[in-house]
């Protein structure tokens, strides 16, 4: 049982809870995808899901944005990588086979 909480607290204090070549591969697939415009879905609970589009504008480490422009507005966004791993937000290039980032 000692062992257990032992390696809980080491990975909170430095945490590493996924392994960072996932996040770099997230991050990679992003940064091949600035300019490019994306749609994206929301998961805001249960079942309600909130649906947009916009444009990869930049990425920063822990980081990225995308510039939402609607009718009624225009905005900038920011997303983590780990929320498209932990699949929060799921990206898909406005392209003709709508690939899926991440």
């Amino acid at each position: 049982m000692n062992s257990i909480l032992l390696f809980f607290i080491k990975f909170s204090i430095e945490g590493d809870y996924l392994p960072t070549s996932s996040v770099t591969r997230v991050k990679g697939a992003v940064e091949d995808c600035v300019g490019k415009k994306v749609k994206f879905k929301i998961k805001k609970g249960k079942s309600r899901s909130q649906f947009s589009e916009g444009v990869i504008l930049d990425t920063y480490p822990s980081i990225f944005t995308v510039f939402v422009e609607k009718r009624d507005y225009k905005r900038i966004v920011s997303f983590n990588y780990i929320d498209i791993l932990t699949n929060n937000v799921e990206f898909y290039i406005c392209d003709d086979m709508e690939t899926r980032i991440g």
